[in-house]
């Protein structure tokens, strides 16, 4: 176990990215078992490469899309979509992206607490390489995480537990053997999966997406069902729900206008569709959060799309 007195609050970060989005938690230290310190998402450079021969944090990793070789623990692994892995503590690693299909990948790195042993739910195991059949529920947790770390509140060292144990039965429930990585069709799925990531504002419907992406809907929704993957609808419906959420609270109660930002023309509809993902209606959401009244402020309604997160 590292030392607490000596081991730095947080990790260096690889210079070799094209974009990156961060998150830090506990600028002090606190007695927790094990403790969320940062993370972030990467858009690796085509020559991004980090050796880190001894990682005094437990880092999770996962690849949301492009190539790379991982050196972990002496054995060499072919990183893609979908592979997660985990160092730490005395288990060399060493990561290089792929200079044509350059690696885009998510990270929490953690600080161990006084226990001796990591908790019986962290997967995967410090050393080990594995996949998940939808890494995309994978970077969901990453983005709430995310959203919560931002906000710096009283409440984030709690979110960040949750959100770690969270992300660790995930990984645990979504292992599957590797895909036929490379194939046409996969490679086609993996296009349509970040076409609908990249553009899910411009999508009200899968006949909308299939269209753009020069499939038929039936096609696109085999795809997603073939990689184990919620349906092409839900996928769609999750990510304009988490822009939605984030819309809802950094208005502090302007539902109608995060109604129509995303693209719903009746706002019962849409708190409706709210609910259905994230459990709560807006209204219910800010009560509890304390951000903003419930009630709909007297305001011009913006029609136009949001801009880029």
């Amino acid at each position: 176990m590292e030392s607490q007195s000596s081991a730095p609050l947080f990790p260096e970060l690889a210079t070799q990215v094209r974009e990156g989005r961060y998150f830090y938690l506990h600028r002090r230290r606190v007695a927790a078992d094990p403790v969320v310190v940062c993370g972030g998402r990467e858009s690796c450079g085509p020559d991004y490469a980090i050796d880190r021969s001894d990682f005094p944090f437990f880092a999770i990793e996962w690849v949301e899309r492009g190539q790379g070789d991982l050196w972990l623990a002496g054995r060499h692994y072919e990183l893609g979509p979908a592979t997660v892995f985990c160092y730490g503590p005395g288990i060399p690693c060493r990561i290089q992206s792929n200079s044509e299909n350059p690696l885009v990948k998510c990270f929490l790195d953690a600080r161990r607490g006084p226990s001796a042993s990591m908790p019986a739910y962290w997967v995967p195991r410090p050393g080990v390489v594995t996949r998940v059949a939808s890494p995309a529920e994978l970077s969901e947790v990453f983005d709430g995480l995310h959203r919560e770390a931002v906000r710096r509140s009283r409440e984030s060292q709690a979110f960040a537990a949750i959100y770690l144990r969270l992300l660790c039965l995930k990984i645990r429930a979504g292992r599957s053997p590797a895909p036929a990585a490379g194939s046409a069709r996969h490679d086609t799925f993996l296009r349509c999966r970040q076409s609908l990531r990249d553009h899910f504002r411009d999508h009200l419907s899968v006949e909308s997406a299939a269209g753009r992406l020069g499939v038929t809907p039936s096609y696109l929704c085999r795809l997603f069902r073939e990689n184990g993957e919620i349906s092409p609808y839900q996928y769609l419906l999750r990510l304009r729900m988490n822009h939605a959420l984030d819309l809802v609270l950094a208005s502090g109660g302007l539902i109608k206008q995060a109604s129509y930002s995303c693209g719903f023309r009746d706002p019962s509809h849409f708190s409706r569709l709210f609910k259905q993902v994230h459990g709560l209606t807006p209204r219910e959401l800010l009560a509890r959060s304390g951000r903003g009244s419930g009630r709909e402020p007297q305001a011009r309604i913006s029609t136009n799309d949001p801009d880029s997160d």
